[in-house]
């Protein structure tokens, strides 16, 4: 009778330590598994209005590119070094915004997401603007325009971990009164109205009066 009780008591203690390691494992994979998640971003199956890179406007963009390479091209037949030199300058620059133009391509993950935690713009830093860090979104010009300026209310808070050629934004807003974030819609699939139109759906009171009317205006 003691030796069952023993063989019964043994047996529980491996299966209480059986189900320890095995919650121990669940809790460490779901925390490694929300750590990928945080890491990755968000992506193009979340909530929100996604843009991506637009490969008709990259190809129109290698297109302008390789004109601009001609010019460079024909200097080489002058005899002067200094002005091949100036042309091998020219070709080399032609050829790293040509790589980073490939390289966006080849890039299927969402540039910029409008959803209910803000604005995140993978080229600008790597976690959302949150609404409450958002001052106003600037008058702009849905027909011609293609870059969106935005006033922070705290810049140097905002931009403080970014890299200086974002967080020097933060400066010009506080010494001139300039945007301290400008984001470009010319390379992304979509226009300048259907990104202020996603802004409408979570803050409208963020836009500009004209834009918020031409908006309405557009609706009804």
């Amino acid at each position: 009778m003691s030796g069952l009780k023993t063989h019964s008591l043994s047996d529980a203690h491996r299966g209480a330590t059986l189900r320890g390691s095995t919650s121990l494992g669940a809790s460490l994979s779901g925390s490694a598994a929300s750590v990928a998640v945080e890491r990755r971003g968000p992506d193009r199956q979340g909530t929100g209005v996604c843009f991506m890179w637009s490969q008709a406007k990259l190809r129109i963009a290698c297109l302008v590119l390789l004109a601009a390479a001609t010019p460079a091209v024909a200097g080489f037949a002058l005899s002067a070094p200094v002005v091949r030199w100036v042309c091998v300058a020219w070709l080399a620059a032609i050829a790293f915004f040509m790589h980073c133009l490939s390289r966006r391509a080849c890039d299927h993950v969402v540039v910029l997401l409008v959803d209910q935690r803000g604005i995140f713009d993978r080229r600008i830093m790597p976690r959302p603007i949150a609404w409450q860090e958002i001052d106003a979104i600037c008058a702009v010009d849905t027909d011609r325009c293609r870059v969106i300026d935005i006033e922070l209310r705290w810049p140097k808070i905002t931009l403080g971990k970014t890299r200086w050629s974002i967080r020097i934004g933060a400066y010009c807003q506080i010494a001139y009164n300039v945007p301290a974030v400008s984001i470009s819609m010319l390379l992304l699939e979509g226009n300048v109205s259907e990104f202020l139109r996603a802004v409408a759906q979570y803050r409208p009171d963020l836009l500009h009066h004209s834009n918020r009317s031409a908006l309405v205006g557009r609706h009804t």
